[in-house]
């Protein structure tokens, strides 16, 4: 009777184990490195996006990134650009829209862009952020640069990492 109740306890102790392994998985590393947005899956697959739309004033004051899935949300978001010329045309049965924005920068010479894309466990966005160098002299205009670009559609999860570039000072001519 003893060796019973010990084994069933055991049997206890032992699914108790599994199941929180089960939704911890690999005690919380995977979560740890999507935050910092890394993804260490070496069979991550590029995947090709289109530029629907790039500028350097939107009424985005912040540094936001935005996964548009409906024709309604693009309609706002459209507005959100000030983008001069028509909204482009997506099918959102087969493809998503990603908007990226530095938000407000006091001089010249910001940018924002999608500069891949893969998936692999989850979908993993790189933004380049560009920066004037100080040493340039740049226009004082307040800016708010973005980026909008369409891509396939995913059940993945989404998310990104963004890198820093300086950009060199424009020749003279």
């Amino acid at each position: 009777m003893r060796d019973t109740l010990i084994i069933i306890g055991l049997t206890f102790v032992a699914a108790i184990i599994g199941v929180y392994i089960l939704f911890t998985g690999n005690g919380g590393l995977s979560s740890a490195s999507l935050a910092t947005g890394e993804n260490n899956n070496a069979a991550a697959v590029a995947i090709p996006f289109t530029k629907l739309a790039q500028g350097e004033q939107s009424s985005v004051s912040s540094r936001v990134n935005y996964i548009i899935t409906s024709k309604s949300q693009l309609e706002e978001l459209w507005k959100m650009l000030r983008a001069s010329g028509q909204m482009p045309s997506v099918d959102f049965a087969t493809s998503s829209v990603i908007a990226v924005f530095a938000g407000e920068e006091p001089t010249a010479g910001y940018a924002i862009a999608v500069s891949k894309v893969t998936d692999g466990e989850v979908r993993a966005v790189t933004i380049t952020i560009t920066t004037p160098a100080s040493a340039c002299p740049a226009a004082r205009s307040v800016t708010a640069p973005y980026q909008v670009v369409e891509v396939p559609k995913s059940p993945l999860s989404l998310t990104h990492e963004d890198q820093t570039k300086t950009a060199g000072c424009p020749q003279n001519p």
